[in-house]
């Protein structure tokens, strides 16, 4: 585990960092997310490499993050303002109910979409696209030239964007009152 630790905890937390605000929500993001994959080590089915999967945790503690740090924040009521002008009030930058749904329905589209493509793909997608490694690094970790590198994102680009197709054709109807399907 150490090994493990040492290996990838620097990466994860410079992805972290560029996914949270601040940095030390990006060190507790990463400690939870490392605490939760090696109390669930066993779980990990090795279809991936270690840093495909710890990546994923990541990114999944970054947006429960996120979201705690969102429900966290103080909302002023028009009625209790102690003495504060109405450019001291902001309005709630909260996402309304729509969007909100809309987020959660491209997250979970997304998700789908990338554990659809086939494995190679799908590795050298998450590595590229999602931990942020260049074309060339993710080349030697797979073992890969940079030319079958590229072939292999393009390729998976192109397959999620296929995937996500009828989930951004069915915002376009709904934004234009249509209902999806109709």
């Amino acid at each position: 585990m150490e090994e493990l630790v040492n290996r990838h905890y620097p990466a994860s937390l410079q992805f972290a960092r560029g996914f949270l605000r601040y940095t030390e929500d990006a060190q507790d993001a990463v400690q939870v997310a490392y605490f939760m994959a090696f109390r669930r080590l066993e779980a990990f089915r090795g279809e991936a490499s270690f840093r495909t999967w710890i990546t994923r945790i990541v990114v999944n503690c970054c947006l429960a993050q996120m979201r705690e740090t969102r429900r966290k924040r103080t909302r002023v009521q028009p009625n209790d303002r102690n003495g504060m002008s109405e450019l001291d009030i902001l309005p709630s930058c909260a996402p309304t109910p729509e969007k909100a749904t809309w987020c959660r329905e491209i997250s979970t589209a997304f998700s789908a979409a990338v554990a659809r493509l086939p494995a190679h793909l799908r590795e050298t997608y998450t590595l590229f696209e999602i931990a942020g490694l260049s074309l060339a690094e993710v080349a030697s970790a797979l073992g890969l030239s940079i030319s079958a590198t590229k072939t292999r994102v393009f390729r998976a680009r192109a397959g999620v964007r296929k995937s996500l197709q009828p989930v951004w054709s069915g915002r376009r109807g709904r934004s234009q009152g249509q209902l999806r399907g109709a």
